[in-house]
């Protein structure tokens, strides 16, 4: 049986004047399946995400969907592609106009992309509200009228209204109280399973990534510096980055693993070589001159670390 790859990037890069912002990532993700990024804020995550769907014009490499390369497609061509793929931003009272109702919310993307009569878009809109479990009466009703989690299902509504082939999901629960997190990101999987949509998810949340996806990427200061199923990951992280993070994470740590400490470097000055090495524990005279290569470690993970030439400290 063969798996379809629905987006692939390879050597995608951005510099915004002299910051680097996104270097040298790659990775594909497989067809209804959930692909995590994971990593500080500054990683490079978000730019990463609004990359892919060319919200952002890349400075170098390659973002395959569907088979099309999207960075060398037209203007038109594009827009044509977009009703393929959605995003789900972090803040879900930003990303909706306060102006329009929720009627107009779901049925505004279906008409940009010419997608059925007015009356199979609203009966579109009156299904994807009962899907996020919120009441036919909230599509005559505005954004501040919802609670954030209520925002956020309705977010989730547009998103589909198009019925897309891959969702970008820009933190969609940091924004959300602890509480909302669990029943949105349940939503979020139920719908997938449902759609059968590919995910991209972003995330600072350990947690949530790990609850979320398949397969996950941890980036840091702009590069992804592990990569692999998520319980190969989990179960045996390679990365000193990667271990401090689980090792800070909430309820995660076990008081073995060294936390993660300081703060992440400005992408304006990169450090040479490997550049976590100014707070890995395990840094030593290779690390500042040579830039690790990404290692295959076997069952699809890998990672760049000098360390991993011989036994890595926990």
């Amino acid at each position: 049986m063969t798996t379809e790859t629905m987006l692939s990037v390879a050597g995608l890069s951005k510099t915004f004047k002299l910051v680097k912002a996104v270097r040298d990532v790659s990775f594909s993700i497989q067809r209804g399946k959930t692909f995590g990024l994971v990593g500080e804020s500054g990683s490079g995550k978000s730019t990463t995400a609004r990359l892919v769907l060319r919200l952002v014009e890349p400075t170098a490499g390659s973002i395959r969907f569907r088979g099309k390369d999207l960075a060398n497609l037209s203007s038109g061509d594009l827009r044509a592609e977009r009703r393929h793929m959605q995003m789900i931003f972090q803040d879900p009272f930003g990303s909706l106009n306060p102006r329009m109702s929720v009627r107009d919310t779901l049925v505004e993307p279906q008409l940009v992309h010419g997608i059925g009569s007015p009356d199979e878009q609203l009966r579109t809109a009156e299904r994807l509200l009962a899907e996020v479990s919120l009441p036919r009466t909230a599509l005559d009703r505005y954004p501040h009228e919802f609670s954030c989690g209520q925002r956020q299902r309705i977010a989730i509504a547009r998103a589909l209204s198009t019925n897309p082939e891959l969702i970008v999901a820009d933190e969609p629960v940091s924004a959300l109280d602890v509480s909302v997190q669990a029943q949105v990101l349940n939503l979020m999987r139920d719908l997938q399973d449902r759609h059968g949509t590919t995910m991209l998810f972003i995330s600072h949340d350990l947690r949530v990534v790990q609850f979320m996806c398949d397969e996950i990427a941890v980036m840091y200061l702009g590069e992804i510096v592990e990569q692999g199923p998520r319980d190969a990951i989990y179960g045996g992280a390679a990365h000193p980055y990667t271990k401090a993070l689980m090792a800070s994470a909430p309820g995660k740590g076990d008081g073995k693993r060294a936390k993660l400490k300081g703060e992440i470097p400005s992408a304006h000055a990169v450090p040479s070589g490997c550049a976590f090495r100014t707070r890995c524990p395990h840094a030593f005279d290779r690390c500042a001159v040579e830039k690790p290569a990404m290692r295959d470690l076997g069952s699809g993970q890998k990672a760049a670390c000098h360390l991993l030439d011989g036994p890595i400290a926990a």
